[in-house]
């Protein structure tokens, strides 16, 4: 690896074997090289958060037992954090030496978390400040997100702006990935890298929540605006039919989409979706929390102010560690969460019983028989109303372990797939 010499050559470990020394090399490149890639994943979170931003070094660090030392190893990794800010065009960081307390926010810990977490070789003898940091910074680019797939930006219908991505051939058949509202495209990321390899993947995030928009009253937050930036979506790309993926709430703006323009779908798979079908079909707790939680927060700027003073630190043992910086986007301010409670409110109150009936396109229904997120019934009753549908139940699962791309799950998608094609 480019630059590992001079690694090696800084750290100074003389006293250590050549071999040790080279190991140690490994190690410490390998965890910044981690961090740089954590920089690139927090991305959309450190953007709608205060600045700079907290960060709070991992329980190694803190182990050090000579004070002096442990203060110089922050300060070089607040440094190396910030030039790879720096370079990547992100918000400049906050090493913080005291442990977190109620007065640090659940955002922070969620960037924390996945920023350093617990990395080897970031202890205190190792230098973090080293003359080859940037080419360990570009190391860490090389192959991400931002890096490997295609990103753009395209008015819709009505002016709002859309960030789209894309990957693999665009000569072969279509996949438009239609994800959960409000969330970052990073979310989908495996599930991007695995369908890039045999089609032509696209995906975009919602509306006027990841671009500010000069006179945000004016644009629409339905279910119809979000529809017609699917279209928008794969006009920009010049594809004329699509295979529909959705994801949890994008199922809802996948089924409206087929119903609209039959002709612009070939075929769909829903995945966990979080349906409106009428007070006969049975909701989750989270399902019925969440409504009234999007609802209250749609109310106005002023009571979406209250809501999002009562996340707390408790909030982040409710995700994932490996998706928390993700998921916790779309609640990162009070503006945000006011403008996620109407575009995400939108589309749990949408009953999309009526639709159903006009979805002939061949559908792939996907619940677990354990999803308390969204309610499996909520799954079946669908697969039962679409005219051309097939139910599969998988044993364990929910959102978030969908978004992780499992193999059984995959496993699932590509069969459909192929034998459906798009």
């Amino acid at each position: 690896m480019p630059g590992v010499n001079k690694v090696g050559d800084d750290i100074g470990l003389p006293e250590f074997s050549a071999e040790t020394r080279r190991v140690r090399v490994l190690e410490t490149t390998e965890s910044l090289i981690n961090i740089v890639r954590g920089v690139l994943a927090v991305r959309p979170l450190i953007d709608a958060l205060e600045h700079p931003v907290s960060v709070f070094p991992a329980a190694s660090v803190n182990r050090v037992a000579d004070a002096s030392e442990r203060e110089q190893n922050l300060a070089r990794l607040e440094k190396f954090l910030n030039r790879a800010a720096t370079r990547i065009g992100a918000p400049q960081f906050k090493m913080c030496s005291d442990v977190p307390s109620s007065r640090h926010s659940v955002f922070e810990l969620a960037v924390s978390q996945r920023l350093i977490g617990e990395h080897p070789g970031l202890g205190g003898d190792v230098l973090l400040e080293t003359d080859a940091a940037d080419e360990i910074i570009e190391e860490g680019i090389a192959g991400s997100f931002d890096r490997e797939f295609f990103r753009a930006k395209l008015e819709s219908f009505d002016g709002a702006l859309l960030r789209v991505y894309a990957a693999g051939d665009r000569q072969k058949k279509a996949v438009l990935l239609v994800s959960a509202c409000g969330m970052p495209a990073k979310l989908c990321e495996r599930w991007v890298q695995l369908l890039g390899k045999d089609y032509f993947v696209i995906t975009w995030e919602s509306r006027l929540l990841f671009e500010e928009p000069a006179n945000l009253e004016s644009f629409a937050f339905d279910v119809n605006a979000q529809v017609s930036d699917l279209f928008a979506v794969m006009d920009h790309f010049g594809v004329p039919a699509a295979h529909l993926m959705g994801l949890c709430g994008g199922a809802v703006i996948a089924v409206s989409a087929a119903a609209a323009r039959p002709e612009r779908v070939s075929s769909l798979s829903l995945w966990h979706g979080d349906y409106e079908l009428g007070p006969g079909c049975p909701k989750t707790k989270h399902q019925k929390d969440m409504k009234a939680f999007m609802s209250a927060a749609a109310m106005g700027r002023p009571q979406a102010e209250q809501i999002h003073k009562l996340f707390s630190q408790n909030t982040l043992k409710n995700f994932s560690s490996e998706l928390a910086h993700l998921v916790l986007y779309p609640y990162a301010n009070a503006e945000l969460l006011y403008r996620y409670g109407k575009s995400n409110g939108n589309i749990m109150n949408t009953d999309v019983t009526p639709l159903l009936a006009k979805v002939a396109q061949p559908t792939l229904v996907v619940t677990s028989g354990d999803d308390n997120t969204a309610h499996p019934e909520g799954s079946k009753r669908v697969a039962e109303l679409l005219p051309n549908a097939r139910l599969q139940v998988v044993p364990h699962g929910d959102h978030l372990s969908l978004f992780s791309a499992a193999p059984d799950v995959t496993e699932i998608a590509m069969r459909f797939l192929a034998l459906e094609g798009c």
